[in-house]
């Protein structure tokens, strides 16, 4: 079974409207860019025919997926890191963010 969070990643790579990135593997440099799936497949065939790459060093994936998610987190753009461990007493994680200067704050 696939978490809800999976299934609209699936969802978002069949979409005909979505903004694919073309890249090579190796270098992570961004060859070109399509829109739909079926576009960044043929795009990303004839970039590698013309630049005479094997198969395995040209990919593409969404633009989201490339760049990273845009949306703003409700802790006001702060990452929250969880540890590792599981407290007890505190009934969950241990909970904190970095801010802008570099300084650690607990969230417990």
């Amino acid at each position: 079974m696939i978490t809800f969070r999976e299934f609209l990643n699936l969802c978002e790579d069949y979409n005909p409207n979505a903004e694919f990135v073309i890249y090579n593997k190796k270098t992570r440099a961004v060859l070109g860019t399509a829109r739909g799936f079926d576009q960044a497949k043929s795009k990303a065939s004839s970039i590698r025919k013309q630049r005479g790459l094997r198969f395995d060093d040209v990919s593409f994936m969404t633009s989201r997926r490339f760049y990273g998610k845009s949306t703003t987190a409700p802790s006001g753009g702060r990452r929250i890191e969880y540890a590792p461990r599981y407290n007890p007493s505190k009934r969950g994680r241990f909970k904190g963010v970095w801010d802008a200067h570099g300084n650690y704050a607990d969230l417990d």
